[in-house]
Formats: structure tokens, sequence, C-alpha cells
């Protein structure tokens, strides 16, 4: 073995240890974020987080094969912390609007009305509504024959359930 193999070993095996400690660090900061995209939604968290159920209807949706465009979180004047996000989704040419609640009371008609009156001022082909709660049967009749598609707890659960655990 040549005397410059002999004198340059203890560099190189410094230098694979070196590579070797960068790449287990660069996995382990990596897999946090990937186990929790493959992991199953929280429920609870996603009713008292508002990042996390951001975060959360932005998988559900692209496992839905929409594409996010864009995201405003908006905080009403007699919440304590932002219960509502708007979506701007696409999906197979079809631009959507999406009005996604944390709310433990019902979907009312008069919600329907204003998310109607604003859909319009959106440019968006279609509306999506999405809440942690229920519907009122005011609020089904009155999207009846809109292009609004709505979405509660029970569905929502579904779209957790069909994640990979």
């Amino acid at each position: 073995m040549s005397p410059r193999i002999v004198a340059a070993a203890p560099y190189i095996a410094l230098a694979v240890l070196v590579a070797a400690v960068l790449a287990e660090l660069i996995l382990l900061a990596l897999l946090p974020a990937a186990r929790e995209r493959r992991r199953r939604p929280r429920w609870p968290l996603m009713l008292v987080d508002m990042d996390y159920f951001r975060r959360t209807l932005e998988r559900l949706f692209a496992d839905h094969g929409f594409a996010i465009q864009g995201y405003w979180i908006h905080q009403g004047q007699q919440d304590e912390t932002a219960r509502e996000v708007v979506f701007a989704l696409e999906r197979g040419g079809t631009h959507y609007a999406a009005l996604c609640v944390r709310w433990v009371v019902p979907v009312t008609s008069e919600v329907i009305a204003q998310f109607e009156q604003a859909l319009s001022a959106t440019g968006a082909d279609m509306g999506v509504i999405v809440t942690t709660s229920i519907f009122t049967q005011g609020a089904l009749e009155r999207a009846r024959g809109l292009p609004v598609e709505l979405y509660d707890w029970a569905y929502i659960q579904n779209w957790i359930e069909q994640r990979r655990p």
C-alpha cells in the first residue's frame, strides 16, 4: 500500500463518518414532517388549533385531487381566535372557493346566503363549505341548486378515515 493512501486513510474515514452523521441529522429533521403527512389527522386538535386545521384541510383537499392556489385566515370580531379559513382551489380546470369553519354551532341558511353573494365576487366556478359542525335544514335547502358543495363533520370524518394510517 502506498504511503499516501496510508496517510490519507484517517481523513477518508473521518469524511465518511461526517457524511453519515450529516445524513442521519437530515433524516431526523425530515422524518417528523413526513410522519405527520402520512398520519391520520387528529380531530380534537383540528377543533382547537387553527394552523393544524388549515394544514389538515390542505392535505385532505390534495388527497381528493384539489390543487391549493392560496388561502386566507379570517378571525371574526367576536372570536378570540381565528375560526375560518378560505381556500382558493382548482381541480380539473374548475376553480373553487372553499369556506372552512371550525364551529360548534350549525351552519345556517344565512351563512349560505352570505357565501352565495361572496362566491360571485371571487370569480370561482364552484363553492365549497366545510364545517366541523353540521348544516341546518334551512342551510341545506338554501344550498340546493347552487354551485356549492357542503361537507359537514361526518363527511370530513369519512375523508380522515380514508387516509392512510
